[in-house]
């Protein structure tokens, strides 16, 4: 016969239930930065309230309610909305605390660099540094396809496809934790391969932007590579800009945001609405007469004024 959990400290019990949480979502695909973020936001939380599972809800309440960002109230809700769940589907919860407490997604709008912004980053970087030359093929590829930061460390060189000229993002690497294929230009692609022959045979590495080891390069070593590059040159450029910008280029360039979304690996239509909603009439309009779809049924025939 089993014995019934008794909860004597509820943030010991917590605490445990949170280690089994984080367990499943790791098994389900969750990614690292989303566990970490539940750790960030969950972990304080139960060290803060003890008292959690005897006032769930008020706990809760009260722990979004303290930042003054809104950013970071949607954050902790969002996370406790999925461990409550959790809570319950376990037997350690009767009911949904935070059901009926609404916050939308703040708006946010992308901070989109010049192209000029990029050109004059680029002119700075000394191309005899291998590790220059990593930046200018990363910021080159990152501006071309619009990858995530973590995506672009996760390549591989076998990620690179010659004959579609296209490059593969692993489920593993991916934010939503699915693969996709992205095209890339000519152009890059000759920077991409210019890079690899520069990679010591010796390394024995099959990351496609090493690090200056052949191991495998971080993401936060990689923006520290970026910001010191940009810190130089006097322009504020970050990666997640560049991936902006490709979008908001890609976008105005075809007017498909269906296509931008696949592109960007966005898992929702809207994510990608909301990014880019500052698109505007002028824009609209070239798509428009650009798509030209009653051309099809009246024909290309000139329309004389009155």
């Amino acid at each position: 016969m089993s014995i019934p959990l008794v909860l004597q400290t509820p943030l010991q019990s917590t605490s445990s239930a949170f280690d089994t949480f984080c367990s499943i979502r790791k098994a389900e695909g969750a990614s690292p930065a989303t566990i970490a973020n539940y750790r960030n936001v969950i972990l304080p939380f139960l060290r803060d309230y003890p008292e959690f599972l005897s006032h769930p809800r008020e706990s809760i309440l009260t722990y979004i309610s303290e930042p003054e960002n809104q950013w970071t109230r949607f954050t902790r809700i969002k996370a406790l909305r999925v461990f409550s769940k959790f809570l319950i589907e376990e037997n350690l919860l009767n009911a949904d605390p935070t059901k009926n407490i609404k916050m939308s997604l703040p708006g946010k709008r992308p901070d989109i660099p010049n192209a000029s912004d990029v050109k004059e980053v680029l002119k700075s970087l000394k191309l005899y540094s291998f590790t220059d030359r990593r930046l200018r093929a990363v910021i080159l590829l990152a501006l071309d396809t619009g990858l995530r930061r973590g995506e672009l460390c996760g390549l591989k060189q076998s990620d690179i496809d010659a004959d579609l000229l296209a490059v593969t993002v692993k489920e593993e690497y991916s934010k939503v934790r699915k693969s996709r294929l992205v095209p890339m230009s000519p152009q890059v692609y000759r920077e991409i391969r210019a890079f690899i022959s520069l990679i010591p045979k010796e390394w024995r590495t099959h990351w496609l932007f090493p690090a200056n080891n052949g191991d495998k390069l971080s993401p936060s070593n990689l923006g520290l590579q970026l910001w010191r590059a940009t810190n130089k040159a006097g322009i504020d450029l970050k990666m997640h800009g560049l991936r902006h910008l490709c979008a908001n280029e890609f976008l105005r360039g075809t007017g498909n945001i269906a296509l931008t979304a696949q592109m960007l690996g966005h898992a929702n239509i809207k994510t990608t609405s909301r990014f880019y909603e500052h698109l505007n009439f002028d824009d609209l309009q070239k798509a428009h007469t650009k798509a030209n779809v009653a051309s099809s049924v009246l024909g290309n025939k000139r329309i004389r004024k009155t």
